[in-house]
Order: structure tokens, then C-alpha cells, then sequence
């Protein structure tokens, strides 16, 4: 969930603080999400002139931010270049420690690179 007139940074602290984030932790979490997901540069604009792609980028560290022990992600990199898609993946892995993350995904080199373990669906059925 996005607010149009918010920034990425604006969000990223916001959702930490909502996850219960010690005040003094935030804002170095807020500098290291946003470097893993490639959004520095775009750290103050609204939300609204963001792409497509960096705004799946910023559901996805805000989903990731703060102390969440269950994450839920369907197709997070759907739509994304395969750089952009390595950039996630390399930051979904340094943050999993102590997580539990599911997420469905279409990619069978994604599964493989974040998935400790695999369940594959065909019409509706493991």
C-alpha cells in the first residue's frame, strides 16, 4: 500500500515505526533498505512519480522493514528487468535472517535462489 504524496523515505519510516522499530534504529534501517533496493536517488520523491518497477521495489522493503517475522510476497519481481530483479533478490537474502517469507512466483531461478524450501503448484494442486 502506497500514498501518493509520501516519499519512499517517508514510508520506509513510517512502516518501521508502525512495526514497532526503536526510534533510534530507524533511520539507519531507512538508509540500508533504501540502498538495497536501488531507491537513494529517489529517497524524496512522491511515491506517485515513481515507476512501476520502483514501486514494486518499495512494497517490498516496506513489507521487509522493521522486525516482521512473517513476510508475504506474491511475484515480487514480476515485471522487472533481470538486473532489477538480482538488485531484490540479493536484498530479499541479506534480510531473511530470522524471517519467515513466503512467496509465490512464476520464476524457477527465483525459487531456487530464495527458496529453502519448494512446493510446486499445477491446476490448484502440490
Amino acid at each position: 500500500m502506497l500514498f501518493a504524496l509520501l516519499t519512499p523515505e517517508d514510508h520506509l519510516k513510517l512502516f518501521a515505526a508502525f512495526k514497532g522499530t526503536p526510534a533510534d534504529q530507524i533511520p539507519e534501517q531507512v538508509e540500508n533498505m533504501l540502498i538495497d533496493i536501488d531507491l537513494i536517488d529517489q529517497r524524496n520523491q512522491q511515491a506517485r512519480t515513481l515507476s512501476g518497477g520502483q514501486k514494486r521495489k518499495l512494497s517490498v522493503a516496506i513489507s521487509m522493514i522493521g522486525d516482521s517475522k512473517i513476510v508475504l510476497l506474491d511475484e515480487p519481481t514480476s515485471g522487472m528487468d533481470t538486473t532489477t530483479r538480482r538488485r531484490l533478490w540479493d536484498m530479499l537474502k541479506k534480510n531473511k535472517a530470522g524471517k519467515i517469507i513466503i512467496l509465490t512466483t512464476h520464476y524457477m531461478d527465483e525459487a531456487d535462489i530464495l527458496g529453502d524450501r519448494i512446493a510446486i503448484m499445477t491446476e490448484g494442486d502440490v
